[in-house]
Order: structure tokens, then C-alpha cells, then sequence
């Protein structure tokens, strides 16, 4: 038989749940105000810290007037057939500003346009060469945000009063010359219906990235290559590259002299092989230190 519930159990259960349901809207209010406050905190922390971006310069900008100076640090980490080599580092010089800001520039990775990637497709008898980039921006309409942008006429300014020789070990240049004229070569194209005789040099003119690293007096590059800085770390993995397996010229072949004479593509891509590592030697990463 079930019993009435009693008349002050009632109430005082009635009064037990109302408390139970104001001290839970009293927690809900509670863990609101904290949440807004710790929204407030949050809001605070940005104001603050664009207030300071509007204040400070960029960090794109602070790198950029960084790089370049003279005793600043360039570093290469290079792999070997996919694995981890060492690091090269590289500690520029002073008598070519122009020279040594671009490197850095390409170095640092501006907009991403930079050396990671490149690879080291020569290893000669004196000196190891980085072929650089093959494009300085994204598109043909773009500007390059690398420093000197497309033109390499303040290189070869400084080429131009380069009192420095390569006259050691560990002398990091810019390509900015040719070590002899390429070949010029005629070609029939079809414009307005008409085929017409067009005049075109095979290969590629230097672009102010390649770059190369003396492992012995040099003296054939004084006239084609700008000084920009010296190796201060990385000796041994300099002496490794230098000592890898290459693709042998082939000078003494009648065939090869005869199509580099006429400009035959063919003996020019065939000549860029030349003292290429049967090893794959690439920059995995580069920066300015």
C-alpha cells in the first residue's frame, strides 16, 4: 500500500531542488564569465600583438636588409643519393655586395625561390659546381623576388673589378660569364606563312645562380666567376664530393668537336654531362645563419 508523501518531506525536497538548480545556473553563469574573460585575454594578446607588427618591421624585412652583409653565414645541408652528407657553410665577403646579397637571397628562400633542390651536376678536377635555377620567379610575368631580380648587370659590374683570385681551396663564385662564346646555329620557323631564317645560340647564358666552390687554385674561372665568399665549415664533405665517380669527358671524340662547331644541341647537352657525379649530390636545405 503506498503511503502519502508527507507534507514537509514535499516541501523540503521542493526547496532541496530548487537549490540544486540555482547553485547549477550559478556554475553555468560562472563558466561563462570565465570563458568572456579568457576571450578578453585572447583579444588582448592579438590587439597587443598587432599593435606591435604595425610598430616593428616584418621578419621578411628584417632578413632581407640582414642578409647579405659581410661576415654573414650561408649554409647548405647536402644529401648523397638521398641521405644526409653534412653541411656546407659559407661565410661571405665584402667586395661584392651585389654578389653576395643575391646569393644570400637565394640562400634564404625568398617567396621560396631558392636553392633547396639544386643540385652540385659538377664535379671537376679544381672546383665543384652548383648548376643553381633554371627559373628566377614563378612565371614569366612575375618579377623575381631574389635580390637583382632577372638582370645580372651589377654582377658583372663587380666582375669587371674583381681583384680577387681564385687562387685557393674553399672560394665560393657566381657564374656570370661564359668561359667561351656558344655556338650560334640557324633555324627555319614559320611566321605569317612564311618560313624565315632565325639565328639562335645553343645552351643557356649564366643567370647569376650557379655557383662554384674551389677544392684547388682555380685560376680559369678569375675571368668568368665573381668571389662572394669562402667555405668556413664542411672541408671534409667538400673533400668527399670532389672525390665522387664522374662522367669523363670526351674532347678527343672527332664526332663531338664537329657538332660542337656547328652548334648541334646534341654535343652541347652532351658537353653538360661532362664531370657529372654518377652520385646524386643536392642541396636538401640552405639558409642564412
Amino acid at each position: 500500500m503506498l503511503r502519502a508523501a508527507r507534507p514537509g518531506r514535499r516541501v523540503a525536497a521542493q526547496a532541496f531542488a530548487a537549490a540544486g538548480t540555482g547553485s547549477a545556473a550559478r556554475s553555468a553563469s560562472e563558466a561563462t564569465h570565465r570563458q568572456q574573460a579568457v576571450v578578453m585575454d585572447r583579444r588582448g594578446v592579438m590587439s597587443a600583438l598587432l599593435a606591435s607588427a604595425l610598430l616593428l618591421p616584418s621578419a621578411a624585412v628584417r632578413a632581407e636588409e640582414a642578409v647579405g652583409g659581410a661576415g654573414s653565414k650561408v649554409f647548405f645541408d647536402v644529401t648523397i643519393n638521398g641521405e644526409p652528407a653534412g653541411r656546407i657553410t659559407v661565410e661571405l665577403l665584402g667586395d661584392a655586395p651585389a654578389g653576395a646579397t643575391r646569393f644570400a637571397s637565394l640562400a634564404a628562400g625568398r617567396q621560396g625561390v631558392d636553392y633547396r633542390l639544386s643540385k652540385f651536376n659538377g664535379v671537376l678536377p679544381t672546383y665543384i659546381r652548383n648548376d643553381g635555377l633554371k627559373s628566377l620567379s614563378y612565371s614569366a610575368n612575375e618579377v623575381s623576388p631574389i635580390s637583382g631580380v632577372d638582370s645580372i648587370d651589377a654582377l658583372e659590374a663587380e666582375l669587371d673589378k674583381q681583384t680577387r683570385k681564385h687562387d685557393q681551396a674553399g672560394l665560393v663564385s657566381i657564374v656570370v660569364r661564359e668561359k667561351e662564346e656558344r655556338p650560334v646555329k640557324e633555324r627555319l620557323v614559320a611566321r605569317d606563312g612564311k618560313l624565315i631564317t632565325v639565328l639562335e645560340q645553343a645552351g643557356e647564358a649564366p643567370n647569376g645562380t650557379q655557383f662554384a666552390i674551389t677544392t684547388a687554385p682555380s685560376p680559369d674561372l678569375d675571368a668568368t666567376n665573381l668571389i662572394i665568399g669562402r667555405v668556413v665549415e664542411g672541408g671534409e664533405l667538400l673533400d668527399r664530393i670532389s672525390k665522387l665517380p664522374v662522367n669523363r669527358p670526351r674532347n678527343d671524340n672527332p664526332y663531338f668537336q664537329a657538332g660542337k662547331a656547328m652548334g648541334d644541341k646534341r654535343a652541347v647537352t652532351a658537353e653538360r654531362a661532362f664531370y657529372r657525379p654518377f652520385q646524386k649530390v643536392v642541396v636538401a636545405g640552405s639558409g642564412v645563419l
